[in-house]
């Protein structure tokens, strides 16, 4: 087995499985440069490595990752988009499968950054938002596509709207197609879905996985696209600006799902 550190973010291959892992867990796993720099080079590198068949997320017990910074969020379109599609593109860029292992709680863009995995594996205990709203402003980043695509019209689109937190056992009550287990279950059952797809020929997985992603990856572009205009209006305005300053930095999430109030610190 070997390790590599990118800044935040540890690369640890045990062929054919290599496990990526954001370990800035005191900062929330947020999206600061370093991280997102981290991520696309340990990504980059475990799809270069040829003994590689596929490849493990993790973020920490506690948080998998609670998205943008304020400093992003306030920041210019290239560091609020530009930047952070770059980072999403190295998941669909990556060769092989990326599976995420969501064991601690996933907001905003930091569900969005699992969920752009091929498959994402969640705790039941842990909570997950999508959270703009709360922030006074819309969706970026696929997300009006992406969401109602992964848990369902219905659900994800309630997510999009109300920003409150679910738990993992709720979404799975709520008819969500991942994979959701016990906390203390979700590494191994990533890394148990990593080993059974590594199975298949490399060349093979890479052209499976060409095909799943072209046609996923161009409906978030297009959705990209349509959310740009929107999300530049609102998140310039003066209640985007002062939700963020107000919000950010609150616990990740409130101690009941159904309190979407207290929900609303969570990391956009």
């Amino acid at each position: 087995m070997t390790t590599f550190p990118y800044g935040p973010v540890e690369l640890r291959t045990e062929a054919p499985v290599a496990t990526v892992r954001l370990c800035d867990e005191a900062g929330g796993n947020r999206f600061t440069p370093e991280l997102r720099a981290g991520l696309i080079a340990a990504l980059r590198a475990a799809g270069a490595d040829p003994a590689v068949r596929a490849v493990v997320l993790e973020g920490g017990p506690g948080v998998f990752s609670a998205g943008g910074t304020t400093e992003r969020m306030l920041g210019t379109h290239e560091q609020r988009v530009v930047e952070l599609w770059e980072m999403i593109r190295a998941i669909a860029d990556c060769p092989v499968p990326v599976i995420a292992a969501v064991r601690g709680h996933a907001l905003g863009g930091g569900l969005l950054l699992a969920l752009y995995c091929d498959v994402a594996v969640l705790s039941e205990r842990s909570r997950y938002a999508m959270n703009f709203l709360a922030f006074g402003f819309t969706s970026i980043l696929g997300a009006s596509h992406l969401v109602p695509a992964a848990f369902g019209r219905p659900l994800g689109t309630e997510m999009l709207y109300t920003s409150r937190s679910y738990t993992g056992r709720e979404l799975r009550d709520r008819g969500a197609g991942m994979r959701i287990t016990a906390p203390g279950s979700v590494a191994a059952e990533a890394h148990r879905m990593a080993l059974q797809a590594a199975q298949a020929p490399r060349s093979a997985l890479e052209l499976m996985k060409s095909q799943l992603v072209r046609t996923s990856l161009a409906d978030a572009e297009a959705a990209l696209e349509r959310e740009i205009p929107d999300h530049e209006e609102t998140i310039r305005g003066e209640e985007a600006r002062r939700r963020i300053h107000g919000l950010h930095g609150q616990r990740l999430a409130g101690p009941a799902a159904g309190r979407a109030g207290d929900d609303r610190g969570a990391a956009a």
